[in-house]
């Protein structure tokens, strides 16, 4: 008696493993988007009209991620299909080789994070530099540095939360750019010697935008010179 319940309750468990699985996989499902902002503005003339575009758009897609880390890095997006831009991706390490998503589906930050990573070679912790930037540890270095809001790998940006990373990417940028510009004058001249401590002003606005202290990119006191004998 005991053996035929065991048998009669067989099927049911394999029904509800069944059904368990079933409402994992629905559960992976990522969001699409139809005629998305890069579908509407794929043109380099048309950048501003596709950052607006995007405000207003519940995920960025891979095609509209693509198209803006792309333009981002390079100045412009030269591809005009969705393929083409996906090649270069692979061509900048952002993406494996194997890597095949929709184009109107919903971007997952951590392929964003990797490529973030290698436009502006960040270079995070000692894991990343040992193993380079992973989907993994990209993102937790971007969001450790408050480029990326509180995010996981396998998560998603809105519209308005990419043009806001894009905007952040581009801070930084321009602010490693301003350090370095004044270290060259510096060098050159020897004079706009930011002192110890003192923020630096140029950079002002981006140590606020990543969470750092007001001097975290001052430049270095130069060493005053050895005294002499006066004779």
């Amino acid at each position: 008696m005991r053996s035929e319940r065991r048998t009669a309750s067989r099927p049911v468990r394999l029904l509800a493993l069944a059904l368990a699985g079933a409402s994992a996989l629905a559960g992976c499902e990522r969001s699409r988007v139809e005629d998305s902002a890069v579908d509407r503005f794929p043109r380099a003339a048309q950048e501003l009209d596709f950052l607006d575009a995007l405000l207003g758009q519940v995920v960025v897609t891979n095609d509209d991620a693509l198209h803006g880390l792309i333009t981002f890095a390079d100045g412009t997006d030269l591809s005009t299909t969705y393929e083409g831009r996906v090649e270069i991706a692979k061509g900048k390490g952002w993406i494996p080789a194997e890597w095949k998503r929709p184009a109107d589906e919903s971007a997952q930050v951590g392929w964003m994070a990797v490529a973030a990573c290698r436009v502006l070679d960040i270079k995070g912790g000692l894991t990343m530099r040992l193993t380079g930037p992973t989907p993994r540890y990209a993102t937790k270095e971007l969001v450790f540095m408050d480029v990326l809001p509180l995010r996981t790998e396998n998560q998603s940006l809105s519209g308005k939360e990419f043009v806001d990373f894009l905007n952040r990417l581009n801070r930084f940028q321009q602010g490693g750019r301003a350090l370095a510009l004044a270290r060259e004058q510096e060098t050159q001249s020897g004079e706009g010697v930011i002192p110890a401590g003192a923020p630096n002003q140029l950079l002002d606005q981006s140590s606020v935008e990543f969470g750092l202290p007001n001097n975290a990119f001052s430049l270095p006191q130069p060493k005053p010179p050895a005294p002499t004998d006066v004779p």
